[in-house]
C-alpha cells in the first residue's frame, strides 16, 4: 500500500480541478490509498468522490489536526495548494513532497506591469505534473 496525503484547503472552484490528481493516483499506482487534506467548510463537496479513502478536515486547530495526520502516517504529501500552512504540515510530516508551482511572481508581474509571462498551461495540468513521478500517462476523462 502507497498512503498520499493530498492538500487543497479551499476554495470551491480549485478543489474540485485537483480531482484529476485523485483519478490518476487511484488508477495507476497500485495499491494507493488516497487522503484528503482540506477546510472542514469543503469535506461534503469531496464526501462522494470514489478515489478518496478519507478526508482529513481542518477547523483551525492545528495540534488537533497535525496529530491526526502524524497517526495516520504517509509515504507522500501532494500539496496542491503550496503556501505557509501547507509548508508546516510538510515540514512536521517529514515525508517526501510533492507541490504544484503556483507561479506567484509571474501572476504579479502580469497583474501590476500587464506583461504576461504565464504559461499557457491549465491549472487541471499543473495539478497533474505534480504527480508526474507517479504515472505513466494521462487518461482523457476530464474533470
Amino acid at each position: 500500500m502507497v498512503r498520499f496525503l493530498v492538500i487543497r484547503f479551499s476554495s470551491m472552484g480549485d478543489i474540485i480541478l485537483t480531482t484529476p490528481v485523485l483519478r490518476h493516483l487511484k488508477n495507476q499506482v497500485e495499491g494507493a490509498e488516497i487522503h484528503y487534506l482540506t477546510k472542514s467548510a469543503f469535506v461534503p463537496l469531496l464526501a462522494a468522490n470514489p478515489y478518496i479513502d478519507r478526508i482529513h478536515s481542518f477547523n483551525g486547530d492545528w495540534n488537533t489536526c497535525l496529530k491526526d495526520l502524524r497517526e495516520t502516517g504517509f509515504d507522500y504529501v501532494i500539496d496542491l495548494h503550496h503556501n505557509l500552512r501547507t509548508a508546516r504540515i510538510k515540514f512536521k510530516l517529514k515525508r517526501m513532497d510533492f507541490s504544484v508551482h503556483k507561479l506567484n511572481l509571474k501572476k504579479w508581474i502580469y497583474v501590476n506591469f500587464k506583461l504576461n509571462l504565464l504559461p499557457e498551461k491549465h491549472m487541471v495540468d499543473r495539478n497533474l505534473d505534480t504527480i508526474r513521478t507517479f504515472i505513466s500517462e494521462r487518461d482523457s476523462l476530464g474533470l
